[in-house]
């Protein structure tokens, strides 16, 4: 007869191998297929895999219903909480299948399921030993009895053993720290990442560099030992909860992908690129002059009638033309209704002599994009900007007769800025040493962190640039 919790270990084994193998997923990162196919790309097939976990959990629970049909009693609880495994089963691997961007909601009812599965293990394993022992008792065997009884008393020792070894393993491999870690991530293809409308050069190869940085699980201290360039620090008191991190940088992603469209196109002498359009207000520091005046969302565009477009003019303006106290007109969009507003000053508390709002800004852009781009969207791809000025190169060498790359095979990290600079990044160690295991001939990174990037791959061509025109000279200056 085919033993239900079986189904059950098995899937319960094989979340565990899923749950490790996540935290080492970039360790095959340099494969790639003959047709051009990365690591990254392969992951997304892989995932299906884990819908074995919920249909292997769904499978034992439907044959423990059908083993037990017949039964009354307790047996009815359980057959209920079997049927409701079986629900969650079916309706994880859905989301498997089907939804797999919908990740949240999947691991909600596999957290769903687990107790319930071991609810049904405990309990199965005790009823049957409680039926063996009532079998030996019959006929009134006082020594028998005395066994039943132990044995109702006695905890089911497979169930036990499988919830410890899980429970263990568990916080071996999600229990938080209080530190972060970084480890060398994956490469990504920018032109097989996006693709611009009508654009009949496929490009060459341009990888942008992924690193993973989450926080730290006991199992990390172990992967360190283990394996290279794994680096710690301690979280932060203030850091903001993970959900909040992760739509940030799935914002930042979504940005960075604008940003390097516009200045892409204007390189490629398509479109206007992008222009200042106004001051975004982005926070308000609590009790300053701004709050109940202003509003994150805001943008400004005129102080006292004078047109300011960009944060360099304001500042311009309000060092020049405000002192702290007085109050300024100001004009502004507010969910693109004009208005105006009266905003009174204040000293800074470090300049004195200069006057401020109280407020967190940024420069409004118009980007001007006239060619749509399709983004594929890769699971291990969440998001972040650093993948900017790679993306820049990839847009314009599908734009560009014959290509830019000249037969290199590229690689680089960085952000890309709207005046075509490129930004700092973070992990540019574990970049480069993942970069190094690939047959990139050069590696683009910012001027500034050549010394780390170095630090982590002496051996890897290592070019140092500024702005993605030095990237774009480089390569016409290195034909292959």
């Amino acid at each position: 007869m085919l033993k239900p919790a079986r189904y059950y270990i098995f899937g319960l084994a094989l979340a565990l191998a899923c749950l490790a193998a996540a935290e080492l997923i970039w360790l095959p990162a340099p494969l790639k297929t003959s047709g051009g196919m990365q690591w990254i790309e392969m992951i997304d097939w892989l995932f299906n895999i884990l819908a074995i976990v919920p249909i292997s959990w769904a499978l034992g629970a439907l044959l423990s219903v059908w083993q037990q049909r017949k039964r009354r009693g307790w047996t009815l609880v359980l057959q209920l909480v079997r049927l409701l495994i079986a629900g969650l089963g079916v309706i994880g691997a859905g989301y498997v299948l089907f939804a797999p961007e919908k990740l949240y909601d999947l691991l909600l009812i596999i957290v769903a399921a687990v107790p319930l599965v071991f609810v049904d293990m405990l309990l199965s394993e005790g009823l049957e030993r409680s039926r063996a022992a009532k079998a030996s008792s019959v006929g009134g065997n006082h020594s028998n009895a005395l066994m039943r009884l132990l044995s109702l008393l006695w905890l089911p020792k497979r169930g036990v053993i499988v919830l410890t070894v899980t429970i263990v393993l568990l916080l071996v491999l999600l229990c938080p720290t209080g530190y972060r870690v970084t480890y060398p991530g994956m490469t990504l293809n920018m032109n097989r990442y996006a693709h611009v409308e009508n654009s009949e050069n496929s490009g060459g190869t341009i990888n942008g560099i992924l690193v993973f940085e989450r926080p730290a699980v006991p199992a990390d201290w172990l992967y360190a030992k283990l394996l290279p360039m794994y680096s710690f620090e301690k979280i932060p008191a203030n850091e903001p909860p993970l959900t909040e991190s992760y739509t940030q940088v799935v914002l930042m992603k979504t940005d960075a992908n604008r940003v390097a469209a516009a200045v892409a196109m204007e390189k490629a002498g398509v479109g206007d690129g992008i222009k200042p359009d106004g001051i975004r207000i982005i926070a308000i520091v609590k009790d300053s002059p701004a709050e109940q005046k202003l509003q994150a969302g805001d943008i400004i565009d005129e102080m006292n009638g004078q047109a300011v477009i960009s944060i360099g003019e304001m500042t311009s303006y309000m060092e020049k033309s405000v002192k702290p106290g007085e109050s300024v007109q100001i004009t502004l969009r507010r969910a693109g209704v004009k208005t105006q507003v009266e905003v009174a000053t204040k000293a800074s508390a470090d300049s004195p002599e200069r006057a401020v709002f109280g407020i967190s800004v940024q420069t409004e852009l118009l980007l001007d994009i006239p060619l749509s781009i399709d983004y594929k969207r890769f699971m291990a791809h969440i998001g972040g900007p650093s993948h900017g000025a790679m993306l820049t190169l990839a847009i314009i060498d599908q734009l560009t007769p014959g290509g830019v790359t000249y037969g290199n095979q590229v690689a680089g990290t960085g952000t890309i800025e709207a005046d075509g600079s490129i930004g700092l990044i973070g992990g540019i160690k574990q970049k480069a040493y993942a970069i190094s295991r690939t047959d990139a001939d050069v590696f683009f990174v910012p001027a500034e962190l050549e010394e780390d990037a170095r630090s982590g791959a002496p051996d890897l061509n290592i070019v140092p640039v500024k702005t993605i025109d030095d990237v774009l000279s480089w390569l016409a200056e290195h034909k292959k």
